[in-house]
This record gives structure tokens, C-alpha cells and sequence, in this order.
């Protein structure tokens, strides 16, 4: 091994070290600074109370996941913040690892995955509150890499890691889809990518996918309603949804990959321009066509579908290549030692605001008054609840932030909201049994009038008339400021023996 290769390979260790270390802070910053649960987060307590073929419009793999980390560590902040924060690191490493095969220059490697770090809505959105959209990207860096590795070594062990993750992303998040179209297209432009498709033993890798998502699949098929339950999220307008639409995807496309375009700008500047005599082979134009290719593929959904407003959720599977775009158009041999520190101390600059952003925005609220979900305080709010006589149960809310939160401080119960019908679930999970008490929960800060949705299910469901029974308010202060306060409405009943079991 030359001197070159040794501190080749002595600088990805660093990186990797440094980089796993700081998604281990993560972890330990987020078990510290609060032991609620965000939206998403909370969403997980309630549905990880089962393991089921599928659960609501989302496919099941991040709960089937989580679930099984809260059968290993509890139903913890750390069981949460661990699976969220694996997935990240792998999404960087992966990064690292196409990298490496596209670009082959290690400098250039570590750049493109320390670019994800000036990505906002990954270094930041994917931290605070995502669970679906982490694993989908996770999935997607993950499958470029085993197409990078299946162009250079077409083995049977490769493809049948294809199929795996296709099926990890099949059953992440629906627009994994997406990303493999400009994928399988990208592909297909070049002679090596055609080979990986047309060889037998891409069968294995099909026989590998439908194996794992099958369970998935045929519960779509008998829960339609469920699965097209969110097509409202696509806007769609009826006159000039084309420009919308477009202008829309342009507009943030750009939004998403501020501010890292700018910093591109200032230490690459070559970057932008394309070189005319540089070799035409796969590594240098691959990137270029997936880059053109996701363009068309957007502009032509925006029209078939007229999509008048694209999110950038929906773009994070597709985008979060876009450091490997830029540096495949760079010419990787010239950047300097100078440039790589720069930009490399700029990454080091973004992962420790956000370290500082995490904590001031639930920390700091006694300055800003700006409320996060972290700052709710259930721990707090559940020993009131604990000493008025519920200590396990039913826990009924309208509100799955608060059922799933709910859940988390009284694990031996069950909690169901409205809409998720759940409710035949709970008499054939063996913790349930023998339960007799239910509560009621809602968040009463305005008024503590019990919600019409939630009313509506305590009398078709349990045959409970609210007014019958007495409400109970329930008030602690914020997490980090004692001068405002949460305020909850509880209705406590008990179960009817015929009913005991739901």
C-alpha cells in the first residue's frame, strides 16, 4: 500500500469516526433535553403498539422498526432518537460510498457527504421531527450505491442487496418509487446499466422484492381507502396548474438546496462550469443524466397529475444526490488543500448550529416564547393523571400527539384516537387484558369543551355521553419556563364488563 493510499484510507476513518460521533450526540443531546415526543415521534408510540401488515396511509417498515426497538430498549426517547439517527449516518455513509465509486478521489468522497450537512431539510427537518421521509432517503442513497456496485460487479450476493433495499424502500415511503424511475432510466442510457437490467439475475432481485413488500401489498389491495386516503395532499388546481406546478418544483428545488449551492459557488466555482474536454465514461456523465432525468420526470408528473404546488419532502429521495451531481461535473483532481479545509470547517460550522439550534428552541423558550412539542410536559401531567386513579387502561384522544405521548407515560395501556380503527386491536394485545378504566384526553388551553370528533366516538363506540361524567383539568408549566403552562382536559370512565375486552 503506497503513502498515498494509507492516508487515503487514514482520512476515511477519521471521517466516518467523526461522523458517526456526531450522530451519537444526537442521540444523547435528544435523550437529555426532553423525554416527549414530537408529531411524527408520537405518531410511532401509538402505531408501534402493534405489529401489522399495515397501518395507515404510509407503508409499515419504519413501525415495524421502531416497534422492534421498543420491545428491546422500551418505550424510551433513546429507542426513538436511535433508529432515527442510524438511519441518517447510513444516508451520509452511503453518500460517501457513491461517492467513492463515482468520483474516486477520497477528498471528494467526504465533500459530498459533509455537502448533506448544508442541506437544511436533511441536517435539520430529518433530525427534528421525520420518520418515513429518513428511511426513504436512507433507502434511495443506499440503492445508488448497489447500482454503482452491480455496474462494476454483476455477483449474485449484489443483486440479492438490490432487492433487499428496493424492498426496504418499497416499504419506506411511496415516492422511493419515484426515485427508482430516475434511476432505472438513468440506467438504461448507458450500456453498463442496461446489463445490470437485462441479466437473469436481476430475477432474484425481483423474487428478493416481492417477498418482503407481498404482506404490504395485499393489504393495500384490502384497504384502499386507507392507502388513497391522502391523495388530497396533492394540490391541484384548475386553471394554469402547468405553471404553478412547474414554478412550484423550479422554486423549491432551489429553496431545498440552499444554502449549499452558495457555498459551492464561493470554494468551487468550476464547479459550475461544465468541461467540454473532459472523457465522456459512466462516472462523469451518470450523475449529469440523473440530474436531467429527475427534471423530466417532474415537469411530466406536474402535467399528467396537474400538480400545482411540490413539496419538498417529496423531492428529499431525489435531491439528496445532488452533491454527487455537483462534484461529478467538477474536476476532483484540483481541489486544493485549502479548498477541502474551507469547506470542511463550513460542515463542522453547520453540524454545531445545529446542535445549538436543537437545544435553544426547546432550552431557551423562557426568551423566545416560542413553543416547541418538546417543551410539552407530559412526565408532569401524567403523575397528576397517575394520582386521580388511572394508572393503566384505555387512553382515548383526538390528538394522536397526545395519544402517542400518552402511551409513552402509561406503556401498559392502550391508546387509540378517532379514524385510525384500531379498536378491535386492543382485547388481542396481552397487555390489555383485564383493563376496566378509560380516559379520555384532549387539550383544553383554550376551552376545555370535549372536541365534536372525540365526543362522537365515546357515544358510537362506548355508548358514553360526555356530560354524564365529570371532566377533570390537568395544568404544569412548559418544560424550561414556569411562567406558561399546558393545560389538559381528562374524562375518566370505566369500562363496562361487556365491553371490557373492546
Amino acid at each position: 500500500m503506497t503513502s498515498s493510499q494509507t492516508g487515503n484510507k487514514s482520512l476515511s476513518l477519521t471521517f466516518l469516526f467523526l461522523l458517526l460521533t456526531y450522530f451519537c450526540f444526537h442521540i444523547l443531546l435528544r435523550v437529555l433535553v426532553s423525554d416527549s415526543l414530537d408529531y411524527d415521534e408520537a405518531e410511532q408510540a401509538l402505531l408501534g403498539q402493534w405489529l401489522l401488515a399495515g397501518y395507515t396511509e404510509q407503508p409499515p417498515l419504519y413501525t415495524w422498526m421502531q416497534y422492534y426497538l421498543f420491545q428491546v430498549f422500551g418505550k424510551n426517547v433513546f429507542a426513538v432518537s436511535l433508529l432515527k439517527n442510524a438511519l441518517l449516518f447510513f444516508t451520509y455513509f452511503f453518500v460517501y460510498l457513491s461517492a467513492q465509486k463515482l468520483l474516486k478521489n477520497t477528498r471528494a468522497a467526504i465533500l459530498s457527504a459533509s455537502s448533506l450537512l448544508l442541506i437544511p431539510q436533511i441536517v435539520w427537518e430529518s433530525q427534528r421531527d421525520m420518520t418515513h421521509t429518513t428511511l426513504v432517503v436512507f433507502a434511495a442513497a443506499s440503492v445508488l450505491w448497489l447500482a454503482l456496485r452491480l455496474v462494476e460487479n454483476r455477483t449474485l450476493f449484489n443483486y440479492c442487496l438490490f432487492g433487499l433495499f428496493c424492498g426496504i424502500g418499497i416499504l419506506a415511503k411511496v415516492n422511493f418509487v419515484l426515485f427508482f424511475i430516475v434511476l432505472f432510466l438513468t440506467l438504461l442510457t448507458f450500456p453498463e446499466g442496461r446489463k445490470v437490467f437485462f441479466s437473469r439475475m436481476i430475477l432474484v432481485s425481483l423474487v428478493i422484492l416481492a417477498a418482503m413488500s407481498a404482506s404490504y401489498l395485499v393489504w393495500m389491495f384490502n384497504n384502499q381507502d386507507i392507502v388513497f386516503s391522502a391523495t388530497h395532499k396533492f394540490k391541484q388546481a384548475v386553471e394554469i396548474y402547468s405553471i404553478k406546478g412547474i414554478k412550484s418544483f423550479f422554486t423549491n428545488t432551489f429553496l431545498f438546496l440552499t444554502p449549499l449551492w452558495l457555498f459551492y459557488l464561493f470554494i468551487f466555482p468550476g464547479g459550475y462550469i461544465r468541461k467540454t474536454n473532459r472523457p465522456a465514461d459512466f462516472s462523469s456523465q451518470f450523475m449529469f443524466r440523473y440530474a436531467l432525468i429527475f427534471i423530466f420526470i417532474f415537469i411530466v408528473l406536474v402535467l399528467v397529475f396537474k400538480i400545482s404546488y411540490v413539496k419538498d419532502r417529496w423531492l428529499q429521495p431525489l435531491l439528496f444526490a445532488a452533491p454527487l451531481i455537483f462534484f461529478s461535473g467538477l474536476d476532483v483532481t484540483t481541489i486544493s488543500k485549502k479548498q477541502f479545509k474551507r469547506f470542511a470547517m463550513l460542515s463542522v460550522i453547520a453540524a454545531i448550529s445545529i446542535y445549538i439550534a436543537f437545544t435553544v428552541r426547546v432550552v431557551g423558550v423562557s426568551l423566545t416564547h416560542h413553543y416547541c412539542r418538546l417543551n410539552y410536559p407530559f412526565t408532569a401531567l401524567a403523575e397528576e393523571i397517575h394520582k386521580s386513579g388511572f394508572s393503566k387502561g384505555l387512553i382515548i384522544s383526538d390528538n394522536r400527539f397526545l395519544a402517542g405521548n400518552m402511551q409513552f407515560q402509561f406503556p401498559d395501556s392502550i391508546a387509540l384516537i378517532p379514524n385510525y380503527n384500531f379498536e378491535h386491536l386492543a382485547h388481542s394485545s396481552g397487555h390489555s387484558s383485564g383493563h376496566s378504566k378509560a380516559i379520555a384526553v384532549w387539550k383544553a388551553d383554550a376551552s376545555s369543551k370535549m372536541p365534536a370528533q372525540l365526543k362522537i366516538f365515546l357515544k358510537n363506540r362506548y355508548d358514553i355521553d360526555s356530560i354524564d361524567y365529570r371532566v377533570s383539568l390537568y395544568e404544569q408549566p412548559y418544560k424550561y419556563n414556569s411562567s406558561d403552562s399546558v393545560k389538559l382536559a381528562v374524562l375518566m370512565f370505566s369500562l363496562p364488563a361487556q365491553r371490557g375486552h373492546l
